[in-house]
């Protein structure tokens, strides 16, 4: 297709936008879902990023990532759009479009309902559009009212309500779990409990709480990007702090997200006798899932956490990350092996009640990060734990997941209203 007067690129089928990685294109597609990612403070909340599913004639499923609020507010699931000036990267095997600060987006068809209600003439008589632009929107609107079932948000909060007032006027015994059917049906639980659910990974957010932020450092929050960027090796660095294996709390005040306090607390929630068990663990982040009907942000701790990583610790991963980058080779007297692994605690601060680790009690305000040394070269699981991430937000291509959470109701999505207890994968029986 042949580029419009003002614009940076042409207008192109998101068939083909393999063949234009670090151009300027234009894209009209409708819009399956939208998805903010946000993260709040006790004075507020600033939305980052929105991820946008959209889709064409020639391809039903796309990611735009838009880092502008005032477009993002405009992208309505069900609405057909015109992005105009956005770029083409690539991450990794995945191919996605971005805008920047001459990136622009305008609602050509809205509201949805009409897509059903008019004929493709009507609707493209009212945009005021180009030749070409007006090719491919009626090429989009066939498309739509052929496949309609691609507007999945249409009715679902209808079925939810009328699902959960048909039951009879027994009264519900309380559950151990809900099996939840969507996560529109998890979002709508109003009840502190523990829910179950599938769903698929879309990304990895590990919010920072200071005050001023430029979009580089906006950028190192979201960990689908940083995993493909060249240069970028610091991710075990971030992932992974000083804190307590049974609570997954933090006990270092450096780096701090807004998952951890202002204090270290002095008691562990998780523990008979309420001594912390000092570690290395992975720091609280937000893990979010989707599905047809929603999206959701997961609260993620250190023991979750492991799960999630293939059951590979935060030790075992910063062992090995150290040793690859740094070469240690550890004084042999120095070393407790235990299997492949061993820790050496360097400038132990003075002892205290209230935390203790690897058999001997230390805490401090300077608590210093345990140094762990690889003793078996033939396992790098540094790696290992690199694949896991990538392979769990191969966005558009990783399978869902069945989740546990609980859900607790005093808290807001943002905040850590659903925590993450344990995954696995479903298990299906060939037909």
């Amino acid at each position: 297709m042949t580029s419009a007067i003002g614009w940076y690129g042409p207008l192109i089928d998101l068939s083909n936008a393999a063949l234009h990685v670090g151009d300027f294109v234009q894209l009209l597609v409708l819009v399956h879902r939208s998805t903010p990612v946000q993260y709040k403070l006790s004075n507020g909340g600033e939305v980052i990023r929105t991820d946008i599913q959209v889709g064409d004639n020639t391809r039903p499923f796309f990611s735009v990532s838009l880092w502008q609020k005032q477009m993002a507010s405009v992208a309505v699931a069900g609405d057909i759009v015109l992005l105009q000036n956005v770029k083409i990267t690539k991450f990794g095997g995945t191919v996605e479009a971005r805008t920047v600060q001459c990136s622009m987006l305008q609602c050509l068809i809205h509201p949805h309902e009409s897509l059903f209600s008019k004929g493709v003439d009507d609707l493209i008589a009212n945009c005021r559009v180009g030749i070409t632009t007006k090719e491919k929107l009626r090429k989009v609107i066939e498309w739509v009212q052929k496949a309609g079932s691609t507007l999945c948000n249409i009715d679902l909060h209808s079925y939810q309500e009328k699902r959960h007032f048909s039951r009879n006027w027994k009264v519900v015994e309380e559950r151990k779990s809900w099996e939840c059917v969507s996560l529109s049906e998890v979002s709508c639980l109003t009840n502190s409990c523990k829910a179950v659910f599938h769903a698929s990974v879309g990304e990895i957010f590990l919010p920072c709480i200071q005050i001023a932020l430029g979009d580089s450092e906006k950028e190192k929050m979201f960990l689908s990007r940083r995993l493909y960027r060249t240069g970028d090796d610091s991710l075990a660095d971030d992932l992974i702090c000083t804190g307590c294996q049974l609570c997954g709390s933090p006990l270092n005040l450096e780096c701090r997200s807004m998952f951890e306090q202002n204090a270290i607390p002095l008691y562990c929630s998780k523990s008979s006798n309420r001594l912390h068990a000092v570690s290395l663990i992975y720091r609280p982040f937000m893990l979010y899932v989707w599905d047809e009907s929603k999206y959701l942000p997961l609260l993620v701790r250190n023991k979750a956490a492991e799960v999630l990583f293939g059951n590979i610790k935060a030790e075992r991963v910063y062992l090995c990350y150290r040793g690859q980058n740094n070469d240690w080779n550890p004084n042999p007297k120095d070393v407790h092996k235990d299997n492949h692994f061993c820790a050496i605690v360097s400038n132990h601060p003075k002892a205290a009640s209230g935390f203790q680790g690897s058999g001997s009690s230390y805490a401090d305000k300077s608590l210093e990060r345990t140094e762990i040394h690889c003793c078996d070269k033939k396992i790098n699981f540094y790696s290992i734990w690199l694949i896991f991430l990538k392979l769990l937000l191969q966005q558009g291509k990783n399978s869902p997941l069945k989740f546990e959470v609980t859900v607790n109701a005093s808290l807001d999505r943002e905040n850590g209203r659903f925590e993450m207890v344990s995954m696995s994968m479903p298990c299906f029986r060939a037909k």
